[in-house]
């Protein structure tokens, strides 16, 4: 399964609410068909995939912008010490940046835009 929209991410969260629910009323989420469980299991993978790429959390990166990124240092020819070298950080940040584990200041925004050549619009999600 995989979310292309935001409605479409809005109509999948609130069947996984129902699931959720139905599970409750039937007093455990374990009791829930095979069929239904299936289903909880795709929705929150895909629910997880969009919110990790559109909603990010606090202090986190978009998957969006860490897979634009890892693509134009692999089509430059770059190892990620040599990519965080250009844009002015250490290999250090530039791990914990395309990890998610370190929030993006604007100049360095700026740099992975001007100097690796990720398009503005996903530098900027």
């Amino acid at each position: 399964m995989i979310i292309k929209s935001e409605k479409e991410y809005k109509d999948y969260e609130a069947r996984a609410e129902a699931l959720i629910q139905h599970g409750t009323e039937i007093g455990d989420m374990e009791l829930l068909s095979e069929e239904e469980k299936a289903e909880f299991s795709r929705l929150s993978e895909a629910l997880d995939e969009y919110g990790s790429a559109y909603h990010p959390l606090p202090g986190q990166m978009s998957t969006l912008l860490t897979d634009a990124i890892l693509t134009q240092v692999k089509e430059k020819g770059l190892k990620q010490k040599e990519a965080a070298q250009m844009i002015g950080i250490s290999s250090t940040m530039f791990s914990d940046l395309i990890h998610g584990r370190r929030s993006l200041s604007f100049e360095v925004a700026r740099k992975i835009h001007k100097v690796l050549g990720v398009p503005a619009d996903v530098v900027l999600l």
